[in-house]
């Protein structure tokens, strides 16, 4: 008898497109398209595919994965970082886009799963988070693994490709400073 799938279902096949998709939105991060849509921090109006929770929950991954400790690095928070990987993620198939939003619910529900943790990932303390995301790292399972680069890859590319982190990495800027695109 065959079975269908649910549409929200994560299946290998779909994270290994997705994995391959965010490596090259980091080397379209390079045109710098979305990091000058705002000046302000980013607020639930700009979000256009990320609800203002999946947003939270990011933005505690985010936090996270980009964490150096560095005085001289701008807090996720203050920096467009959220805002342009919801521009990034705009320009994905909607598919993508839902499955992302279930790989965000996971990931925020998964501490009593995978941890043994009643809370939710953005109740533990960062060292507990931090535990949490090596976890996924380094799953025996590829689906987790790749998963945590997914999510690994847009947490660099929202991050680094904010102006406020070059002089923390000590990058100047390009030599020759280009228009900044807004995707409509």
């Amino acid at each position: 008898m065959e079975t269908t799938r649910p549409h929200w279902t994560l299946s290998r096949r779909s994270f290994l497109r997705y994995s391959a998709v965010t490596a090259g939105l980091l080397t379209l991060s390079r045109l710098r398209m979305a990091p000058a849509l705002a000046v302000q921090a980013a607020t639930a109006t700009e979000l256009r595919v990320l609800t203002p929770h999946q947003a939270d929950i990011l933005t505690a991954i985010v936090e996270r994965i980009t964490f150096t400790g560095a005085d001289t690095m701008p807090a996720v928070h203050d920096t467009q970082a959220i805002v342009t990987i919801d521009q990034a993620l705009l320009q994905l198939d909607p598919s993508v886009q839902s499955q992302v939003g279930w790989l965000l619910r996971l990931f925020q529900w998964g501490p009593p799963v995978f941890q043994l943790k009643f809370r939710t990932f953005t109740g533990l303390t960062p060292e507990e988070r931090d535990s949490y995301l090596q976890g996924w790292a380094t799953s025996r399972s590829s689906t987790r693994r790749l998963a945590f680069r997914a999510l690994k890859n847009l947490s660099m590319l929202g991050y680094y490709s904010q102006d406020a982190t070059w002089k923390g990495i000590h990058y100047d800027g390009p030599w020759l400073p280009r228009p900044r695109r807004v995707i409509e």
